[in-house]
């Protein structure tokens, strides 16, 4: 392994992780495992802004793990996020599923934040969504684990609290045994 030692110390670039370090490292990706293999469904929701009405807007998915049938759906037509009286999300906050929702959503954002939903956001999730229910990405009716690595991604990728029986979509996709299928894009 070739390091760039132009921007760090000696020290830095000869660095090694401890053991001690190194094994409580092993021991929580361990423990992702098994909380993964623990579930039958995972899936979560994504906040998207606040309609011209004033309701808050989410997508949401949810993966089932015997049958490996997705499900994504919305509050509202995620078209009415398209017009000039409605309010995207400043920042990214998702939840996982029957987890409660944080408080002032769209309180402004800050250096530290991301995942602004932008009209990008809305098309990129309208086409998954429409990918998805038309079968595109999935084998014998089954999601595969491209389509599942693209809906975790835009919607919920899981959660890091390990002790509290969560895991992160990587998990998923080393646990479940989703089938593989065809390469795709979303956009084509």
């Amino acid at each position: 392994m070739s390091i760039n030692t132009a921007f760090s110390s000696s020290k830095e670039a000869n660095a090694m992780t401890s053991d001690e370090s190194n094994a409580k490292w092993h021991q929580k990706l361990k423990e992702f495992k098994d909380n993964a293999e623990d579930r039958t469904t995972f899936g979560g929701k994504r906040f998207l802004g606040i309609n011209k009405n004033g309701n808050e807007v989410w997508v949401s998915y949810e993966l089932d793990k015997d049958t490996k049938e997705i499900k994504i759906s919305s509050t509202h037509n995620l078209e009415s996020l398209q017009n000039n009286e409605a309010q995207l999300a400043p920042r990214r906050v998702t939840v996982g599923l029957n987890k409660q929702s944080p408080d002032n959503l769209m309180r402004p954002s800050t250096a530290k934040d991301v995942g602004k939903v932008t009209d990008n956001t809305l098309r990129y999730l309208i086409q998954l969504i429409d990918m998805a229910d038309c079968g595109i990405g999935k084998v014998n009716g089954k999601c595969s684990t491209q389509l599942f690595m693209y809906i975790s991604n835009a919607i919920y990728e899981g959660g890091v609290d390990e002790t509290k029986g969560e895991c992160r979509w990587s998990d998923i996709l080393s646990t479940w045994d989703l089938p593989s299928g065809q390469y795709f894009t979303v956009y084509g």
